[in-house]
Formats: C-alpha cells, sequence, structure tokens
C-alpha cells in the first residue's frame, strides 16, 4: 500500500513537473526568429513624398503584409548584439479630383544595435538597446505604372525595454523606442521623418528553446507580427 501510495505521488508531481520541465527557460537575449508582418502606414494623406509634385492628391492606405527576420547575440556578461529586418507591401489609393486609381509600395526597414540587459529579478529583466536603422519607400506603382520612387534613409535608434516571465513557459514584453526613420515625411526633402514607438509581445515556449510568439507596436508606422522563435 505504500508502494502504490508513493508510486502515485511520484506520478502527480512528474505530471505537475512536466509542463515547467518543458517550459522552463531563463530570460535570454541569443535567438533567431522570423515569420509574417503586417503594416499600416497611418497620416499618409499628409505625406510630403507623395503630394510634394503641387498637384491635389487625396490619399488613403490600407494595410499590407510581408515577412520579417531577426536575431541577437548574447556577448560575455549583459551585452548583446541585434538585428532585425522586414519588408511589408502597403496598399495605396490615389484620389485626383474624380478619379480614383490604386496603387501600391513596399517599406523595407533594418535595425543593427548593442544592447545591455540587467536582471531585475529572476523573472524580471530590463534592457536597453542603441541602434543604426534604416528605412526604406521603394516600387511606387499606381495604375501599373512602375513610378520608380525610391528613397532611403539611415539614424540612430534607441530602445528601452522589459521582461517579465510571467510563467516558465509565457514571457510577456513591453518597450519603447525612438527612431529618426519611423514615418514618412510630410514635408521637407527627406523621405523619413523621426517617430515614437510603444509595443507589446507576447511568447509561449512549447518545446524547451522555441517559442510561438505575436507582437505589435504602434506608431506612425503600425505593425503586427506573428512567428516562431528559437533561443539558443
Amino acid at each position: 500500500m505504500f508502494t502504490r501510495h508513493r508510486l502515485i505521488a511520484l506520478a502527480v508531481v512528474a505530471a505537475l513537473g512536466a509542463p515547467a520541465a518543458v517550459g522552463a527557460q531563463d530570460i535570454r537575449f541569443s535567438y533567431i526568429e522570423g515569420g509574417i508582418v503586417g503594416g499600416f502606414v497611418n497620416d499618409i494623406e499628409g505625406a510630403g513624398t507623395f503630394t510634394g509634385t503641387g498637384t491635389p492628391l487625396q490619399l488613403e492606405a490600407d494595410a499590407g503584409g510581408g515577412g520579417f527576420v531577426s536575431g541577437a547575440w548574447q556577448l560575455g556578461g549583459n551585452l548583446h548584439l541585434f538585428a532585425d529586418y522586414s519588408l511589408a507591401g502597403q496598399e495605396l489609393e490615389v484620389r485626383g479630383g474624380p478619379t480614383l486609381v490604386e496603387g501600391e509600395f513596399d517599406i523595407v526597414s533594418w535595425r543593427l544595435g548593442v544592447g545591455y540587459a540587467h536582471a531585475l529579478s529572476s523573472r524580471t529583466s530590463l534592457y536597453g538597446r542603441l541602434s543604426l536603422d534604416s528605412a526604406e519607400l521603394k516600387d511606387l506603382r499606381i495604375a501599373g505604372l512602375d513610378f520608380g520612387l525610391d528613397g532611403a534613409e539611415e539614424g540612430i535608434g534607441t530602445e528601452v525595454g522589459v521582461v517579465w516571465a510571467a510563467t516558465p513557459s509565457v514571457h510577456l514584453q513591453g518597450h519603447a523606442r525612438y527612431t529618426s526613420v519611423g514615418e514618412i515625411a510630410d514635408e521637407g526633402s527627406d523621405v523619413f521623418d523621426a517617430d515614437f514607438l510603444v509595443g507589446v509581445a507576447g511568447r509561449w515556449y512549447f518545446r524547451p528553446n522555441i517559442a510561438a510568439f505575436t507582437s505589435y507596436e504602434l506608431g506612425k508606422i503600425t505593425t503586427w507580427r506573428l512567428g516562431l522563435r528559437y533561443d539558443f
């Protein structure tokens, strides 16, 4: 009887411990991830890049999609290097007087930088990042015509965020960041202007080093991401 009760107790402990063993995960900054990205360019009706020709135009953007890949490598101590690349197509409606035509264009962005993470507790980590940011508007096509409008700019970006291991298998993240190439410029000769963005993300580790995740970042160029992440 004693042996049977002990076996039952061990089985219960093992069952309760199995999810933690599968999902047990430190907060790491060595990873690679990728997936799909959806985007929306806000306030495009005032973008000087499109309306600076002097011709009165009414513009309206629709959400588009594409893909992304990003990763980080944790160096000795608390430092890490990171990189991020995304390409998302955008739908565009252009009205000049009574005529409405449809178009599209692409937004390509990448970031390269260095970060520093500080553990506030065994389950919470605060981090900061400094980066070189690039954004490119390319391949503007309206009513089947390729306008050959390409414009790219680079600048400095910063980010501050926090990662919280809510459970061994669920991590939540929030951040605020600044980039000097965060929105399509509404005046002047520059293609992009600076912007402040805020974002949230969630990750579910269904394997010890593999997580499904989603993120949402709000700014003049708003993005939503869905993908997989591998920690190493």
